[in-house]
């Protein structure tokens, strides 16, 4: 790598590896490039004094302009050890017809008792083809060629070596500046593998940039390369992690890193839940998957070259697989992702280790990752929220959808065989239109059915898991009831037993708030153990008219213990009376359990006003449609603490994004689903009347009468 790098460091176009007889020791390696090549002086004075490099005098090639990458001259010591014996043949293009060469037998060397008493003598002569293997022309460059190699390279040795040559300058359609060729049958194979042309089935393409102020941008690209979503700094530079439960400034600072851009191409594996346009017919899974384990992962590019060990297997040095694992939504994996990030770091912010594997972890380095992490995480929100918006109501749209096609299939069927003529056997259709309408209206409905069966598996996928929570803690709830509330009798005849036998004033200082406090919080258990009891009615899942107001009163009254105990006061503002949603109990009450729980976390965050008051305020109203085509119920939610902050409000319905520790962000996702198969809307806002969150759902009703003023702002 050290050698190849010098190649990259004197302009070369191409730099070719040639291992012979490498599988035992004794074999030769020869690395050989098309560069600019060396000078008598040159070779003697940079080249040959170790510690000394000519790359600190000129910091950029001559001809192609490229960023050196070498510092300090002491990389090519280890390369050159590798045999008994180097030889370097170098043709400057200053010099042409002329080459040097050096010799240096390292036995000798190791024999000696001083360095100085072998003496190194460079042979300047005029180009022999027949001493160069044959070759008809002169040609600039340098050869290097070890022999007597000290250790075999074992298979696996010569596969991590070439994964690591072919992916210096990375499998990447664009990367034709400066190229390697590897010459054995070790690499062959492999050499095929990661220069594949695969990168063409991508699904989504991510370009994220962060400019020399510290500023991220990204773009997000569907498979035909076009630009599905796009974010500035305000929307990308959201750091996550620790840092998120802290209140986010706004705008996010910048990044105290080295402009870099990121770019990751990210696959589908999974063909058969693959929606049409990934081109299944077209796509090699199977050879991807292989491409993918060899290059798969985020690689970083320093200067055009690849640095190892970020990217290698085993290194996940931006953790995808671990933020995978704890949010899944969506996310690659570095088994079905190939990403790059390119750092020119003109200033030399970055410092490179001791031993050349990788950088010191300075802050500019963490911040460099951080801006990574953030474009990826932006990324997965944006598909998450094209999945969602595609899921809502998607359902029931297919499910109307399906019904109109059946309606149509019967009305073509009955032309055909007239309900009159019973099960009697009829002559087939003869006429084409007949029978290419009859056609189509058969695959419409099959086509339809399918849609529906997907849609619902998306949210079979949910539910299934949520169902699972709630049947768990039904059980729970239930076991816990009867020890709750003997707790709570208990204490009560404590209480009732030690008043009478202490004086006033000890019971009050030492007796009395411990004990109300535990009663208090004995009701609060009860009053959690027959809350899922009560939402899990096999009654409250019966389709009948449900009256909002008077269930906004009954689900409040179930939360009542966990309110009081946080003094946390509801205020009501019911205007809908007589007003009825055609649905289950079930529905509207998990609507609101979500909604008031939402409010009531909020006033657990730190960023609450101290000694200020805890309200949370349930509004109804009966307004008109816009389109004058009916009424609608508006339940609305608003809470006096800090508001939507730290997240993007639209972001709040998507599932696992939650602004609280440990929350599950699935609450205002079931709110925003059982909104979508109502056919109602749903808002959220940053800030209410009361300072907080507000919540707007909005439902069709059934009955009742507009009141006056009622409409919101």
């Amino acid at each position: 790598m050290e050698l190849v790098r010098n190649a990259y460091d004197a302009d070369a176009a191409l730099c070719t590896i040639k291992l012979s007889d490498a599988s035992k020791p004794g074999g030769t390696l020869t690395v050989s490039d098309d560069g600019d090549g060396m000078t008598e002086a040159e070779l003697a004075s940079g080249f040959l004094l170790i510690g000394r490099s000519g790359k600190t005098s000129s910091t950029y090639t001559r001809r192609l302009e490229r960023r050196k990458v070498g510092e300090k001259g002491l990389g090519r010591l280890a390369a050159l050890r590798l045999g008994t014996t180097v030889t370097v043949t170098t043709r400057s293009r200053t010099e042409p017809g002329i080459e040097h060469v050096l010799s240096i037998n390292w036995d000798r060397v190791d024999a000696a008792q001083a360095v100085e008493d072998v003496p190194l003598q460079i042979v300047t002569r005029k180009f022999d083809p027949e001493a160069s293997g044959g070759t008809a022309v002169w040609k600039q460059g340098t050869t290097v060629t070890v022999t007597g190699l000290r250790h075999n390279i074992s298979e696996g040795a010569a596969e991590r070596l070439a994964r690591s040559l072919l992916l210096l300058s990375g499998p990447f359609a664009d990367n034709t500046a400066f190229q390697v060729e590897c010459d054995a049958p070790e690499f062959t194979e492999l050499s095929r593998l990661v220069n594949a042309k695969l990168l063409q089935y991508f699904e989504y393409r991510l370009v994220a940039v962060l400019n020399d102020k510290g500023e991220a941008s990204a773009k997000l690209y569907n498979w035909r390369d076009e630009e599905e979503f796009s974010g500035d700094h305000t929307d990308v530079g959201h750091r996550q992690g620790s840092r998120r439960k802290k209140k986010d400034p706004t705008p996010p600072m910048a990044f105290s890193a080295p402009a870099a851009t990121l770019e990751i191409w990210m696959f589908n594996l999974n063909p058969s839940a693959a929606r049409k346009e990934v081109r299944l017919a077209e796509q090699p899974t199977k050879e991807i998957r292989g491409w993918l384990r060899q290059v798969g992962g985020v690689h970083l590019y320093h200067r055009g070259l690849r640095v190892q060990p970020y990217g290698d297997k085993g290194n996940d040095w931006l953790n995808i697989n671990l933020r995978r694992a704890g949010d899944p939504e969506l996310r690659p994996s570095t088994a079905s992702a190939l990403g790059r990030l390119l750092v020119a770091d003109q200033e030399d912010t970055l410092r490179p280790k001791t031993d050349r594997s990788g950088f010191v972890e300075t802050f500019q380095f963490i911040e460099l990752q951080e801006f990574a992490k953030c474009a990826m995480d932006w990324a997965a929100d944006q598909r998450v929220s094209k999945r969602e918006q595609a899921r809502v109501g998607a359902a029931t749209k297919v499910h109307d959808e399906a019904e109109e096609a059946g309606a149509r299939f019967q009305q073509i069927l009955a032309t055909i065989a007239p309900p009159d003529e019973g099960m009697l056997p009829i002559e087939a259709p003869s006429d084409p239109a007949t029978l290419r309408s009859l056609a189509d209206s058969a695959t419409r409905v099959v086509d339809i059915q399918r849609q529906e069966i997907e849609a619902l598996r998306e949210d079979l996928l949910l539910y299934r898991s949520l169902a699972t929570v709630g049947t768990s803690t039904a059980v729970f709830a239930h076991e816990a009831l009867r020890p709750a509330a003997r707790i709570g009798s208990g204490l009560k005849t404590l209480r009732r037993r030690i008043e009478p036998r202490v004086s006033a004033e000890v019971y009050e200082e030492s007796f009395k708030g411990p004990i109300e406090s535990s009663i208090d919080s004995a009701k609060t258990l009860e009053t959690f153990a027959r809350l899922p009891l009560g939402l899990l009615e096999k009654s409250k899942r019966e389709v009948r008219d449900i009256d909002i107001d008077a269930t906004c009163h009954s689900v409040a009254k179930l939360f009542e213990g966990y309110l009081d105990e946080r003094n946390i006061k509801v205020l009501f503002d019911l205007e809908a009376e007589g007003a009825v949603v055609r649905t289950t109990t079930a529905d509207i009450e998990s609507i609101l359990s979500n909604l008031l729980a939402n409010a009531a976390h909020a006033f657990t965050r730190t960023d609450v006003p101290m000694g200020s008051d805890r309200l949370v305020r349930v509004q109804t109203r009966l307004v008109e449609r816009a389109n004058a085509t009916g009424q609608d119920v508006v339940l609305c939610v608003d809470d006096s603490g800090p508001g939507i902050t730290g997240i993007a409000v639209k972001s709040i319905w998507l599932p696992g994004k939650t602004t609280f520790d440990n929350g599950t962000g699935l609450g205002l996702t079931i709110v925003r689903d059982i909104v979508g198969d109502l056919k109602g809307t749903q808002e959220a806002r940053a800030k209410g009347e009361l300072g907080g969150a507000r919540i707007l759902v909005r439902l069709p009703a059934r009955t009742g009468e507009v009141t006056d003023g009622g409409r919101f702002d």
